[in-house]
């Protein structure tokens, strides 16, 4: 079910407007150490695991820096988390490495198994170690299955489409994408 959406470049546009409506609430809210005016200062990524139709537009992090003190105001985002190479989307399609999502993964997107162990290992025991997921886990009931994320972050979410579901956990967990968030 899931194994479409990574094929989909309306739901990745999709996620492109969130991050453009996110970078929009953060420029009106100007630089939170000066209060100056933050001008467009976008930086460029190299995208993996999106379709071929968004390439060009997820090759770009939006970002500012600030007219006055020239501190850099990254906004949340629902296409990356951090630094990390394979876009937001297709990190959380990756659990369990054995489903046929990670199989499809490993054989559409070139992702090795070696990697999506790796992200296994990041989202059972990094992930709940993070700030974000120690301010979270409470507000789910039933209780989150750490072995089982981020699917079974994914299935606490009530939307019927798989889309939503998506969506919903990624603006959830968008303070992940700037790197002050993690620990």
């Amino acid at each position: 079910m899931y194994d479409a959406i990574a094929q989909d470049p309306s739901f990745f546009r999709f996620l492109t407007r969130i991050d453009v409506e996110l970078a929009a609430e953060t420029r009106h809210t100007g630089c939170q150490h000066c209060v100056g005016r933050l001008h467009v200062a976008d930086f460029p990524r190299k995208p993996r695991g999106c379709p071929a139709a968004v390439v060009e537009e997820y090759s770009r992090r939006l970002s500012f820096t600030c007219c006055r003190c020239d501190l850099r105001a990254t906004p949340p985002s629902v296409r990356f988390l951090d630094r990390r190479i394979y876009v937001a989307a297709v990190l959380m399609l990756s659990s369990p490495p054995d489903s046929a999502s990670a199989r499809y993964l490993s054989r559409e997107l070139s992702v090795s198994r070696r990697t999506l162990l790796r992200w296994r290992q990041w989202w059972t025991q990094e992930f709940p170690r993070t700030r974000l997921w120690r301010s979270l886990r409470s507000r789910f009931m039933p209780p989150v299955v750490l072995p089982q994320l981020p699917q079974s972050l994914l299935d606490r979410f009530s939307s019927k489409a798989p889309t939503d579901r998506l969506a919903q956990a990624l603006r959830l967990l968008s303070p992940l994408s700037r790197s002050c968030a993690i620990r």
